[in-house]
């Protein structure tokens, strides 16, 4: 019940009172599991709090309640909106090194903070080490990275990719 009530108030821009919840819940009987943490550490990122998210995901480790993929991708995400590079690397390095397995949604974003930089090289850097890693590219991932060459004026880079989506069987959609 409290994590119902916890994604209700972080979907309806009411962070800050999820986060006092679930300081009711650390002290109380009910504690919160990885699913509630990162239900609140997603929200405080959303909500341009990457500094709080990180805290609260420092609080995780004390407290013995261990990230997933979704914790690391959430934190990889803020951190990458606030060009925090380095951190939002360490932070890909150290969900490798606790043996999590990066998914498509970890991928996309980190490619879609290359596209936005401008940093094409690594950005395909990125789609080769993903695939090399069996995680299957979906159409997000494709149309990011097409709207990177687009914005870099490679539209022939970008049919290319359009091309390799289509034969890899995958439907564009709108915004491909």
């Amino acid at each position: 019940m409290y994590g119902t009530i916890v994604n209700g108030l972080c979907r309806t821009g009411n962070t800050i009172r999820a986060v006092s919840l679930l300081r009711i819940m650390e002290d109380g009987s009910c504690k919160p599991d990885t699913v509630v943490y990162n239900t609140v550490i997603d929200s405080l990122c959303k909500d341009r709090m990457v500094d709080d998210a990180l805290k609260l995901f420092s609080k995780m480790d004390e407290k013995g309640i261990f990230p997933n993929v979704v914790t690391y991708t959430s934190l990889i995400h803020g951190l990458c909106n606030f060009d925090r590079w380095k951190e939002a690397t360490g932070m890909f390095r150290e969900m490798l090194d606790d043996g999590i397995a990066p998914n498509v949604h970890t991928y996309s974003v980190l490619l879609d903070a290359c596209t936005k930089e401008g940093k094409m090289k690594e950005a395909k850097g990125i789609l080769e080490v993903m695939i090399q890693r069996g995680v299957d590219p979906d159409v997000v991932t494709y149309n990011t990275l097409m709207d990177g060459y687009c914005l870099q004026g490679h539209i022939d880079k970008a049919m290319g990719v359009f091309n390799t989506m289509v034969e890899r069987g995958l439907h564009p959609n709108v915004f491909s």
